[in-house]
């Protein structure tokens, strides 16, 4: 062979080699990095939304109007998912499949709503921290209704139990105890001053945090109605584009009932319009579409495991931004919590994966092993 061509193919090989590490990087990033970055991004996206929500309520905005003006954007958004991934199945969407998107809209979009009115009560760095009890909140629903079994016998079923009783505790602590001021940063950074009255621990306190339980709770049941209706409709863009528009209308006849000023639903360049707007795109939409890829990736109890993060980054600017005051009483609170549900969570985890899947390594070096064996006994 002439030494150009073989010049030429040690090069061809080299080129190839290279193309596969670039293939293999890309994969390892997709697979260990990726999610990872999606989840991250998803708890900026929830801070953003809990902050600006904060400061558009507290200026006046009606929270029935930015609701149903969202569930109504974020339906429009996903609808071009559904016409490309689910062409022609919106036909089969029967009497049976509607009535469990209206009752999954009632419970995961309508009755969570007044999350946002208690979220105006208090203050976004507090409200955050309901949002970890859903799946605690969720799991006692389900064995209370028999829906999962609780085997106190075993390791993991003991862990659960505790961290359901820690996330409890927890809750209680947040709204109950305050306990002292803690000042640990400079607060209100930005001047930010609410036109209304009521700020975190004033006088609708207690109120919020009934309508932020109540919220949470209505959540949990969700899980299980959301469940039900994909087995009844399993087409998630098409359901969520069903359930965004029913939702939105029951927020609109809710809304008029209380409030028919045109004023009111009127939307203007401002504030509320770019809090519509971001929580219809980032938090409705793209976080749909993300969680939806993440939970394909690595299991349904991952991303779970990344709400400390919302919960760091809410604390941290409410308190930097708007000024609310972090407290003893809040910060003991929010520690019980979040090791309650990882806890739980690890509880959970041992639960859905064999130990055969656990340590893959393992296996197969005993398979390579038996494979040894083999070759050698037939040799």
């Amino acid at each position: 062979m002439p030494s150009g061509s073989l010049i030429n193919l040690v090069e061809r090989e080299r080129e190839r080699e290279r193309e596969r590490e670039r293939a293999m990087g890309r994969s390892l990033f997709k697979k260990e990095w990726g999610p990872a970055i999606c989840m991250v991004l998803i708890e900026l996206f929830t801070t953003g939304q809990m902050l600006l929500t904060k400061v558009v309520v507290d200026a006046g905005l009606f929270v029935f109007a930015l609701l149903t003006y969202r569930f109504f954007l974020g339906a429009a958004l996903v609808v071009p998912l559904a016409m490309i991934f689910e062409r022609g199945k919106l036909r089969e969407l029967k009497l049976k499949a509607f009535i469990w998107i209206f009752t999954s809209a009632l419970v995961g979009f309508t009755i969570p709503g007044l999350y946002y009115i208690g979220l105006g009560d208090t203050s976004p760095g507090y409200a955050i921290n309901f949002y970890n009890i859903i799946p605690i909140a969720t799991f006692i629903l389900a064995v209370l209704f028999r829906k999962e079994p609780l085997n106190m016998r075993s390791l993991v079923g003991n862990i659960k139990v505790i961290g359901t009783l820690v996330c409890v505790g927890g809750t209680l602590v947040i709204s109950l105890y305050k306990g002292k001021v803690l000042h640990l940063w400079p607060t209100n950074i930005i001047g930010y001053h609410p036109k209304q009255a009521g700020a975190a621990f004033g006088h609708h306190h207690m109120r919020g945090t009934i309508l932020l339980i109540t919220s949470c709770l209505s959540l949990a049941v969700w899980y299980t109605v959301q469940a039900q209706m994909l087995k009844v409709f399993p087409y998630k863009y098409w359901s969520t584009v069903a359930t965004c528009l029913v939702g939105s209308i029951q927020m609109a006849v809710v809304g008029v009932a209380m409030n028919r000023e045109k004023a009111t639903w009127q939307l203007k360049w401002n504030m509320s319009l770019l809090t519509i707007v971001y929580s219809a795109i980032l938090n409705t939409a793209a976080k749909f579409v993300m969680i939806s890829w993440v939970v394909t990736q690595r299991g349904p109890t991952y991303p779970s495991m990344f709400c400390a993060v919302s919960v760091l980054f809410t604390t941290v600017l409410d308190s930097l931004l708007l000024g609310h005051d972090l407290c003893v009483g809040s910060i003991l609170g929010m520690l019980m919590i979040l090791a309650g549900l990882y806890l739980f969570l690890w509880g959970k985890r041992k639960e859905l994966v064999p130990e055969s899947e656990e340590n893959p390594k393992e296996e197969l070096q005993f398979q390579g092993e038996d494979k040894i064996n083999e070759s050698g006994s037939n040799v």
